[in-house]
């Protein structure tokens, strides 16, 4: 890493965010000792935990400020005043890492490639003889991801920017703020107070997988805020050849059901259903699924 690269990034912005979030820890230690724990003190508690993504979502030009971290000897590139702060962590989903189980040579599909965390990781498993193609749709995230890509030289790694679904065409990505980037959707949503609309390209990974000429697909990690069941939908014949390992972060329990049923119907079997949080306020699993003939 030359001192040009370094002279990029922020390293007061990282310091300042840290250090918003330890107090926010301290806050939500005060808030959560005496308070049941209830939705709401839940809801209340992760807004102040998430002091530095507050900060960014009242002075949005905070947004754009760019700091990076070694994770594993790699650097990665992040935006410390949005939600991108707990994907740098150290303990960031180990369930999905351990879930796909990435060896030597695969090809693996990173459906929801954000800013390019789990990317990384997975660039550095499969090994160069292997290949990772990353999705990722909002302009921002797949802009930091690119740059992930380049400072850490990683030649194995395709970037796709792309909405996957069950169609393709055009259509829209909701965004619920500047500062939870990591949850655009292409779901809309009616708990929303003022979503960001941004345009986006669609297409099936079927298309995709086609478009590429691919061999081989070992495994694919899907974690698009809600839109699970719809990329299935677009990614049968993909599933039906290649019978991947599936990684899915499945919300809400409706969408859990209808995702288990779809997927029974295409001959995969629930391996494991891993609770992703134990916020009474939230309802996502971690989803394996594998093929049964």
């Amino acid at each position: 890493m030359s001192a040009t690269k370094d002279r990029r990034f922020s390293r007061v912005g990282r310091i300042l965010a840290r250090s918003l979030r330890v107090l926010g820890a301290f806050f939500a230690g005060l808030v959560m000792g005496p308070a049941p724990r209830t939705t709401s003190v839940q809801v209340l508690v992760d807004r102040v935990i998430n002091l530095n993504a507050v900060v960014g979502y009242f002075i949005p030009s905070l947004t754009y400020v760019l700091s990076q971290k070694i994770l594993d000897s790699d650097h990665v590139v992040f935006r410390p005043f949005t939600d991108d702060f707990e994907k740098v962590s150290d303990t960031y989903e180990p369930i999905v890492r351990k879930l796909l189980s990435p060896q030597h040579s695969e090809v693996i599909i990173d459906v929801g490639g954000n800013i390019g965390v789990h990317t990384i990781w997975l660039s550095r498993k499969v090994g160069p003889q292997g290949i990772i193609l990353a999705v990722e749709p909002e302009p921002s995230n797949f802009a930091v991801l690119k740059l992930n890509l380049g400072i850490n030289n990683l030649c194995n790694v395709i970037p796709i920017r792309l909405a996957l679904g069950a169609n393709p065409g055009r259509g829209q990505l909701v965004i619920p703020s500047p500062s939870v980037m990591g949850q655009a959707t292409t779901i809309t949503s009616n708990h929303l107070s003022k979503p960001v609309l941004v345009s986006a390209d669609f297409e099936t990974l079927d298309g995709v997988t086609s478009a590429f000429g691919l061999s081989q697909v070992a495994a694919i990690k899907i974690d698009v805020e809600g839109a699970e069941v719809d990329v299935i939908r677009g990614a049968v014949r993909t599933i039906s050849k290649f019978r991947p390992r599936l990684v899915i972060e499945a919300h809400g329990h409706s969408n859990l059901n209808s995702l288990k049923l779809l997927l029974e119907s295409m001959h995969m079997t629930i391996a494991s259903q891993t609770r992703a949080s134990s916020r009474p306020n939230e309802t996502r699993w971690f989803v394996l699924a594998i093929y049964s003939p």
